[in-house]
């Protein structure tokens, strides 16, 4: 499987998961500083999106509580 994915010139990695490098992907997307990553449980639309896939059940509870590997650098 080829995990590497080119977007507008930005090469966007991926693990062994499928998982996509949310710091690539942010570099794709302008890279605009207030769109960082780590800002993102800040934005209204997040919270919004992660109560309603808990209150409508859309979460399944095995994932619920798993463990999320990173790496550092991005």
């Amino acid at each position: 499987m080829n995990n590497l994915m080119v977007i507008d010139g930005i090469e966007v990695r991926r693990d062994v998961h499928g998982r996509y490098c949310l710091n690539d992907l942010h570099r794709a997307a302008g890279g605009e500083q207030k769109y960082r990553p780590k800002y993102w449980l800040d934005n209204k639309q997040t919270r919004e999106l992660i109560e309603q896939l808990f209150t409508e059940g859309g979460i399944p509870s095995s994932e619920q509580n798993q463990s999320v590997s990173f790496f550092q650098g991005g």
